[in-house]
């Protein structure tokens, strides 16, 4: 195999490359799977020029007969692929327990298809074209988890540890570790506690788990400890009430079992004369969650707007379509195109067009009620659906109102400049003028484009 440029760890966790003579190991060994052959041969080069030791495949069967032969610290995975798509590789990879970390690739931005491979354990998600320091900072990043992972996975349990000597070691973990007694009250907690929740161990001593317990979860506790008596350890995602800088909360995924069925070396810990009929484990997931939900929303929307994109708005129009044909209700899909819009990035450059459709975007937006879409279709294209109306005049309305939003010229930062901006609307009605998601978007296109062949800035609806 192909030698590269080798790379250390710093001491402050961060990577780096060492010089040719240097004698650290690669950081990690990948696995880079996608069908495109130009793409796949850029990429393994650029991170084999990074330190990493490669391996590529170019479809899902090959890809699962490599795991099957090797072990990989991380797999760059595109999520279509001849043979076993990418998520159909993340399901075998649950099944058969093969132990490796997953970057979802995609150049599509199908939110479901995202929150599909996240549930099936994904650690970040990439979306093509992919900015090049961005995708080397996450398999740095997810390399370097891997390997502190594996670090303190090393940490010999086999002794047993008692007394003072195991709860400083428990004191360093980064879990709350707890005890309850059989009353679900705190018999034992260690001093992570403190800088996860704000309070310290010896205020909650007696105290019930639900104390910490946020009142939205408090539903959960009844069967989250009869399952737990049952002798099945349980994993629930509760909220924590948390005390630093005022009361909030955190998420936490809280394991929860009888002492009775845990490891050997935590019964002969002899925390107390009387063994504690429970033995939790509670570990912070509000960053992780919070990188979910954020890979979730930039998989459905607009990077430059922050509006829906164009999968969330068929997503949208198909069960507001299933919703009135079950209801017997009316809607409207309006297609919105800016006109000369061309002529702005031609004179001014394509930054401050990019600053005139979030400005548009803005001004659209705030002439539509709550429970209405409005979504960046593609370009300067936007789409809005309004359910739920009462006649046909209550969406030439809402387009009056949206023509007017963009007559006053748009004045931008750091220039005497002002643009105006004429759009063009067509607008489409179920059932009048379709009862499928794709011809109602086909028809108000179609009146769209009637608009601009005869005087522009104005709307039409399809006849």
């Amino acid at each position: 195999m192909q030698t590269h440029s080798k790379n250390n760890v710093s001491d402050d966790g961060r990577l780096f490359s060492a010089d040719a003579s240097g004698a650290s190991e690669r950081l990690g060994r990948l696995l880079v799977a996608d069908d495109e052959p130009r793409l796949l041969e850029s990429l393994c080069s650029i991170l084999r020029d990074k330190g990493f030791e490669v391996d590529e495949a170019m479809d899902g069967d090959a890809v699962c007969q490599q795991l099957q032969d090797n072990a990989y610290d991380l797999i760059l995975l595109d999520i279509r692929m001849p043979g076993k798509s990418g998520l159909e590789i993340m399901a075998w990879l649950k099944e058969t327990g093969i132990d490796s970390q997953v970057i979802i690739m995609s150049g599509h931005s199908d939110y479901r298809i995202v929150r599909q491979a996240f549930k099936l354990g994904a650690c970040d998600y990439l979306k093509k074209p992919y900015d090049v320091d961005d995708l080397i900072q996450a398999v740095g990043d997810k390399v370097l988890e891997r390997r502190q992972s594996r670090s303190r996975a090393t940490t010999d349990w086999s002794n047993p540890l008692k007394g003072e000597l195991f709860r400083r070691t428990l004191d360093h973990l980064p879990e709350l570790v707890f005890l309850l007694d059989e009353r679900k009250c705190f018999e034992y907690l260690n001093h992570k506690v403190e800088s996860l929740t704000g309070l310290p161990a010896e205020e909650l001593i007696g105290q019930p788990l639900s104390r910490l317990v946020h009142e939205d979860d408090i539903a959960k506790l009844p069967l989250f400890f009869e399952r737990a008596e049952a002798g099945e350890p349980i994993t629930q995602e509760i909220k924590l009430k948390t005390h630093s800088g005022g009361v909030g909360h955190k998420d936490f995924e809280i394991i929860l079992t009888s002492t009775l069925g845990v490891n050997p070396a935590l019964a002969q810990a002899n925390f107390s004369p009387e063994d504690p009929p429970f033995l939790g484990i509670a570990r912070d997931i509000t960053e992780r969650k919070q990188t979910l939900e954020l890979m979730e929303f930039r998989a459905s929307h607009d990077s430059l707007t922050d509006l829906p994109n164009r999968n969330l708005f068929m997503d949208r129009l198909r069960l507001a379509v299933s919703q009135a044909r079950r209801n017997g209700q009316k809607f409207a899909v309006l297609f919105i195109d800016l006109d000369n819009f061309k002529a702005v990035n031609d004179a001014y450059g394509h930054g401050i067009g990019d600053q005139l459709l979030q400005k548009v975007a803005s001004g659209l937006k705030h002439c539509l009620r709550e429970g209405d879409t409005l979504a960046r279709y593609g370009g300067d294209e936007f789409m809005a659906l309004l359910p739920s109306l009462d006649e046909k005049k209550d969406a030439a309305t809402v387009a009056r109102k949206l023509l007017t939003s963009l007559e006053a010229p748009f004045r931008f930062e750091g220039c005497d400049l002002g643009i105006s901006i004429g759009t063009s609307i067509g607008i489409a009605l179920y059932p009048e003028n379709g009862d499928e998601a794709e011809t109602l978007i086909e028809r108000a296109d179609m009146a769209m484009y009637a608009v601009k062949r005869e005087k522009k800035n104005d709307f039409r609806f399809y006849s």
